[in-house]
């Protein structure tokens, strides 16, 4: 908040009050994508293994295709079918291998947090495709967080009271600041910015780069090993964007929609003989 109110105003101008129809909004994604989204992931993953965590989180692009279909009346065609299929299937195999054999935890409350968690995460993009379009996406990113704000504030007072904050070192306090800065206000108006430009089903695949730049972070600066579940599932992700990125018209879009043609004819065929 410290950083991105001056940012708008720099950005573009002072803040002032939105009309109310995209207040509500704003105050809804607030609540799904930042309230919500972060109790039910913080107090899911005291529940439930982290691998069980990450492969419903692969299942993000679908939840968001199906969101974006149901509210905002998007049509899921045969590339965006393709591609979210491609994204969720690279996505869980990634999350799969980051379990390192530990095999499945049992916590089904937790596992339901998580669910909670994706469908708030989806609920985020599908809302700022409503919100984004009438403001700066520096001014949607800044209203967002000082609803947060706002709706975070009586359980941090609350728990601030009994809390020891001598506890918490340097290097802590330069990761929050990090996260606040690089993760929440640069990533958020990058977002918001990029939600203006694709549907929120295309948005809802490139979701599937999470795990993917995790993945690459990992590999660079931590030195992990990249192997062959690492590499199958780079292509599953840049296949999805590939096929979702095709126009119509394209030669590479005939080589998907043509099987797929023959297929529903063929199905059409059996079942009048049949």
């Amino acid at each position: 908040m410290l950083f991105i109110v001056p940012l708008n105003r720099m950005l573009a101008g002072s803040l002032r009050l939105p009309p109310r129809k995209v207040a509500l909004l704003l105050g809804a994604q607030a609540f799904f994508g930042i309230f919500l989204f972060s109790v039910c992931l913080l107090l899911g993953l005291k529940r439930t293994a982290a691998v069980n965590a990450g492969v419903i989180f692969g299942m993000l692009p679908a939840v968001n295709a199906l969101l974006s279909v149901w509210l905002l009346h998007e049509k899921l065609n045969q590339r965006y079918a393709i591609g979210i299929g491609l994204s969720v299937l690279g996505a869980v195999l990634l999350e799969l291998r980051s379990a390192d054999g530990g095999g499945f935890g049992v916590g089904v409350v937790g596992m339901l947090l998580i669910l909670c968690a994706v469908f708030c995460e989806a609920m985020f993009s599908v809302i700022g495709k409503l919100s984004g379009l009438s403001l700066p996406a520096v001014t949607v990113t800044c209203w967002v967080i000082l609803i947060g704000v706002a709706l975070f504030m009586p359980g941090a007072l609350y728990e601030a009271a009994s809390f020891d904050f001598r506890s918490i070192s340097p290097k802590v306090w330069w990761l929050l600041a990090y996260y606040g800065v690089v993760v929440t206000v640069i990533g958020f108006s990058l977002f918001y910015a990029g939600l203006s430009k694709i549907s929120a089903v295309a948005a809802g695949v490139h979701m599937a780069f999470v795990p993917l730049s995790a993945m690459a972070i990992a590999v660079l600066i931590l030195g992990e090993a990249f192997g062959l579940i690492d590499a199958l599932s780079l292509l599953l992700v840049l296949a999805a964007l590939f096929v979702i990125g095709l126009k119509p018209e394209s030669p590479a879009q005939s080589l998907i929609e043509k099987p797929l043609a023959f297929l529903k004819e063929w199905q059409k065929w059996l079942n009048k003989n049949q």
